[in-house]
């Protein structure tokens, strides 16, 4: 009995040392940091959703190669929950409902209009720092402090684009293309101003979502014979479409693409550079910018993958990039106020594309838009001329 005692009493000290060994083990695993991702990953719009995602995948990968993200007195693994709210007002609804279940208080996304309109008053009722990527006039503003914007609008770099554009290609009419629904009107008619501002006379032209046959409205293009079409506001896939039917109906005017379909879309449309002729496109980044080897290097180790070539992936790693830093300055990512607050008392910066600043005061009144450079690419000819970088000031 004694010996039993003694062995027991000996035991004792070394399972309480286990447990605590244990436990501070289960402690660090148990550290990890939750990042939400909104957007929608099916259907015609899913690149938008998907490349969101991917570029908040790539930033947590990175900063768990690095042995998790600095959140006080800890490193935390960083993982995002991605969430398909479907391009319309209750996914957005339904995305912020099911973060707040979760307990997830910061959010990539959403990307378009309708999206974010559902899901700012959940996300203000239930304290969720978001960066959404819409081009809609009330995307962010003074009575949703936790919404952030991703990139800049129409009213931001359209003046300059537009500019640009003409003095290339001398179009004197454009039609505007897009879905009937807000994630379509808000930005048509906002990027429609901004032509009519330069001189150029508009028209519009809206249809269904989830449209997959384009020759009637490629047919009306040709017979009103615009200088140009603008498809700003039309998802990739649809883009693609629209393009193919123009061109085989004999479109020989300008393409223009302000907005996120990108220099992909043109060319998987036209099928060639040749083909494509004149067009020009706003990439959201400055994706010929000297560190984007490093970026795509950074990818393919962390991610064992090509980084994407869609334009949305490099706005929305930069996003996330920024959203990190804020949880770690903020020391929390259940608490939207704090990791927002971290947010606005920071200058953004990009370890690929160096210092941006905030802006959004003109336009809505409230500084959380993210500001980097942009671009302007070009084919003139049917020859790729390049992708000219246009600095965005901050305000």
């Amino acid at each position: 009995m004694k010996h039993t005692r003694k062995s027991v009493s000996t035991l004792i000290p070394l399972l309480a040392i286990s447990c605590a060994l244990v436990a501070g083990s289960a402690s660090a695993q148990e550290c990890e940091v939750k990042v939400g991702v909104a957007g929608p990953m099916s259907g015609g719009a899913a690149a938008f959703g998907l490349n969101l995602k991917t570029g908040a995948d790539f930033q947590a990968a990175l900063a768990n190669a690095n042995g998790g993200l600095q959140v006080g007195n800890k490193k935390c693994k960083v993982t995002t929950v991605g969430y398909d709210s479907l391009y319309t007002s209750a996914g957005g609804a339904a995305a912020g409902n099911y973060f707040a279940s979760e307990d997830i208080h910061v959010v990539l996304g959403p990307v378009g209009s309708p999206e974010v309109t559902g899901f700012k008053p959940i996300g203000k009722r239930n304290q969720l720092v978001s960066f959404n990527m819409t081009y809609a006039k009330d995307a962010i503003g003074p009575d949703y402090p936790l919404a952030f914007h991703q990139l800049q609008a129409p009213p931001t770099w359209g003046p300059i684009l537009i500019k640009l554009a003409m003095d290339r290609f001398k179009f004197k009419t454009v039609m505007l293309l897009g879905p009937n629904d807000q994630g379509g009107t808000d930005g048509t008619k906002a990027l429609a101003a901004l032509y009519q501002n330069a001189g150029v006379t508009t028209t519009e032209e809206y249809y269904q979502r989830g449209t997959t046959n384009f020759a009637p409205i490629a047919t009306r293009i040709v017979n009103a014979n615009p200088n140009a079409v603008e498809l700003s506001t039309m998802p990739p896939a649809d883009q693609t479409i629209l393009i193919k039917q123009l061109l085989e109906a004999g479109f020989k005017g300008v393409i223009g693409s302000l907005g996120g379909g990108g220099e992909k879309a043109l060319l998987d449309g036209a099928g060639s550079a040749e083909n494509l002729g004149n067009a020009f496109w706003l990439n959201i980044v400055a994706l010929e910018h000297p560190n984007i080897p490093v970026l795509k290097e950074d990818f393919k180790r962390v991610m064992n993958a090509e980084a994407p070539t869609f334009p949305h992936f490099y706005v929305a790693q930069t996003a996330a990039e920024q959203v990190l830093k804020a949880i770690s300055a903020a020391g929390t990512d259940k608490d939207g106020e704090k990791v927002a607050d971290a947010l606005r008392n920071m200058t953004p910066e990009s370890r690929y594309f160096g210092k941006g600043g905030w802006r959004g005061k003109t336009q809505y009144g409230i500084n959380q838009e993210l500001a980097f450079p942009v671009g302007l690419g070009i084919y003139q000819g049917g020859k790729r001329v390049g992708v000219e970088t246009v600095p965005i000031p901050s305000e």
